[in-house]
């Protein structure tokens, strides 16, 4: 299970689990569920457990459980058939992305920073739009969380990449989500690329801030503004990294 899926602490008997510090259970649950799915645990096709059964082994609310599933269903890794049950959905070529971004060039890394400043924007939009309070509350924990770590010189890498995969899933846009996940492991090269230049770690902690509260406020409009500046300084960052690269400078 990845960093971002902790394990719920144990609770006395009868009682629902707590989230860790810092998280709330439903994060927790999403996580889980879809860390499972993505690893092979419930294979496509296959039926999950009913809502009742999952709360009692996650020993949360069977509202926490339903929620997330929602979520799941909105990123398209399951499809809820009404009287039939929860199933995990067919991803097809989802890999094809990674597969074509697997050797992390440069100009692979420039064309990413060039599609995610044409999608990102409107993505921010959607999910000020269509979010769950519950998703855009967990972007701004993950706002927080990469400050911190960032202020106390840890690697934040993490918080950042699922700062703006929450905000696909927020977006309620399938295909849209897919593409970013598929993404996964070029997003992480751009930032430790672009966390080498100087200020874009501050710049990019701020940005994530503001974002974060124009989320909050469902302002479209402002995320749509905020994240299209962030994506430009990101952009930006990569051809200093790049011009450093080509003049051969460490």
């Amino acid at each position: 299970m990845t960093s971002s899926a902790k394990l719920l602490p144990p609770s006395p008997a009868g009682q629902e689990r707590s989230a860790p510090a810092g998280q709330r259970v439903y994060t927790v649950v999403l996580a889980d569920l879809s860390e499972r799915i993505r690893r092979g645990d419930w294979l496509p096709g296959t039926r999950l457990p009913s809502i009742n059964r999952l709360a009692r082994e996650l020993k949360v609310g069977a509202g926490t459980v339903r929620e997330a599933l929602r979520s799941l269903q909105s990123m398209g890794l399951v499809t809820i058939e009404h009287g039939r049950g929860v199933f995990v959905a067919n991803r097809g070529n989802a890999t094809g992305l990674e597969s074509f971004f697997e050797q992390g060039e440069t100009g692979a890394i420039l064309a990413l920073a060039e599609t995610r400043r044409i999608l990102e924007p409107e993505l921010a939009a959607l999910a000020a739009e269509r979010g769950t309070d519950a998703e855009l509350a967990e972007i701004e924990d993950l706002a927080r969380e990469m400050e911190l770590e960032a202020q106390h010189g840890q690697d934040f890498v993490r918080p950042d990449v699922a700062f703006h995969q929450c905000i696909a899933g927020a977006a309620r846009n399938v295909v849209l989500y897919r593409v970013m996940v598929g993404l996964h492991d070029l997003l992480i090269e751009s930032r430790r690329i672009t966390s080498r230049e100087a200020g874009m770690t501050a710049r990019a902690v701020h940005y994530h801030l503001l974002i974060a509260g124009a989320l909050r406020a469902r302002d479209a409009g402002q995320a749509r503004l905020l994240m299209l500046a962030h994506m430009n300084d990101m952009l930006s960052g990569l051809l200093l990294a790049q011009a450093r690269l080509q003049s051969g400078e460490e």
